[in-house]
């Protein structure tokens, strides 16, 4: 009787690590990209340069906009990873209100695979502070901690992305709303 238990337990235990895998290995419903524009990937760059030089006004980057730089400026400044098995095919972000959703978009031997990343954006006194809330592999739902083995290919984005990061670090608020980004960069009144 024991015996058939602990079968029967094994089996159920080996269903569920299939099921998850099968999950897992089903790629994330992908924002959808928007059609090129005449506008250059660096015109958003030197947006956010000159916002944060006047510091004049509040500025509103539409969630197309940056899904269309981020698919210009990393398409060339990732490497593929592990010859030609593995390619990383881009970034997009899904943004809503006080969080923003980036997609990895990777090609495996000719099929998509993604990982995603839920952040948030905070300030105290001094220091923007980007938060990882959590994560999926394909459509499988993860806590924070299970995102740990995306860091290197987060770094690489990041590193990537250097010169954008450091544009909207310099913004005295930025405001992730429903796909827009909202940066303030005027000083704040005492």
């Amino acid at each position: 009787m024991i015996r058939h238990l602990f079968q029967l337990l094994r089996l159920l235990g080996v269903s569920m690590l299939a099921g998850a895998t099968w999950v897992a290995h089903r790629p994330a419903d992908l924002p959808k990209l928007a059609a090129p524009s005449a506008a250059k990937a660096e015109d958003l760059l030197d947006i956010v340069h000159q916002t944060a030089i006047k510091r004049a006004a509040v500025i509103e980057i539409s969630e197309a906009d940056i899904n269309r730089h981020l698919a210009t400026t990393l398409g060339g400044k990732i490497p593929g990873m592990l010859g030609g098995w593995v390619a990383f095919e881009g970034a997009r972000v899904d943004l809503e209100p006080n969080s923003a959703r980036l997609f990895l978009i990777w090609n495996v031997k000719g099929h998509i695979r993604t990982a995603s990343i839920d952040l948030a954006i905070s300030r105290d006194e001094k220091d923007f502070h980007v938060e990882l809330l959590r994560g999926a592999y394909g459509h499988l739902q993860m806590p924070r901690g299970m995102m740990r083995p995306l860091y290197p290919s987060l770094g690489a984005v990041a590193d990537a992305l250097d010169p954008e990061i450091r544009a909207l670090f310099q913004m005295t608020q930025i405001t992730i709303a429903k796909d827009k980004l909202v940066l303030d960069p005027r000083f704040p009144t005492a």
